[in-house]
């Protein structure tokens, strides 16, 4: 009898072990490189599908500038970018997003006797988003086929210009900034491919913005991103 009772002690001991290191297991689930809400374990890992959001940051503007910096060139007052996410894995690593939005409004040119009609954007779904958990937190929009494009309709007295814009390869200039949950890409030089290099502001320009914040748009209240 004291043989059965210490057998039935001693599993009931195993089951529990067994319990406890399953769920020390499941507690200790590896951080993404992409939480919402908060950074590291503070935060749940942002699953696949999900669709991330910004806008300006307040008070800021996208340029696209003749020169590093400015002035001349365009400035846009309204700016918005969307991203679906397709794989977010343990960090460290590299989160893979699809570009699903980016766009450009109130619009003004600082070239000389030049008014932005519009700016149009072509391309975008074949176009990644990688988010780097690397020093600096790099971002890159990377061409899955063709880069984006950026047409931009400018008049000047008398003639209309569409003026189309592409990046040499990837955008490469970019990072994030976890206090603000800031998308950040400052000098980012892309080329003209198409248009009039005069009215349009030369053949090579910068483009600079700054989205903040960041944020989960498929979780109710949409939630601010981090990279960890």
């Amino acid at each position: 009898m004291h043989s059965l009772k210490a057998l039935v002690v001693a599993a009931a001991v195993a089951v529990l072990t067994t319990a406890t290191v399953i769920g020390t297991a499941s507690a200790a689930a590896p951080v993404g490189v992409l939480t919402f809400g908060a950074p590291g374990p503070g935060g749940p890992n942002i699953p696949a599908g999900q669709v991330l959001t910004g806008n300006l940051q307040p008070g800021t503007n996208a340029t696209f500038y003749t020169t590093p910096g400015g002035p001349v060139g365009t400035t846009c007052s309204v700016s918005n970018i969307g991203v679906q996410v397709l794989n977010n894995p343990a960090a460290p690593g590299v989160a893979v997003t699809k570009l699903v939005a980016l766009g450009f409004g109130s619009c003004v040119s600082t070239i000389p006797g030049s008014t932005v009609l519009s700016v149009t954007e072509n391309n975008l779904p074949n176009n990644n988003v990688l988010f780097n958990d690397a020093a600096g937190f790099p971002v890159q929009v990377v061409p899955a086929g063709a880069p984006v494009q950026l047409t931009i309709v400018e008049s000047v007295p008398g003639a209309i210009f569409n003026c189309v814009w592409r990046p040499g390869g990837a955008i490469n200039q970019g990072n994030y900034a976890n206090p603000g949950n800031q998308l950040i890409v400052t000098n980012q030089k892309i080329q003209l491919i198409a248009g009039p290099a005069g009215p349009c502001g030369g053949p090579l320009q910068f483009l600079s913005f700054t989205y903040q914040p960041l944020l989960d748009s498929s979780i109710a209240g949409t939630p601010p991103v981090f990279v960890n």
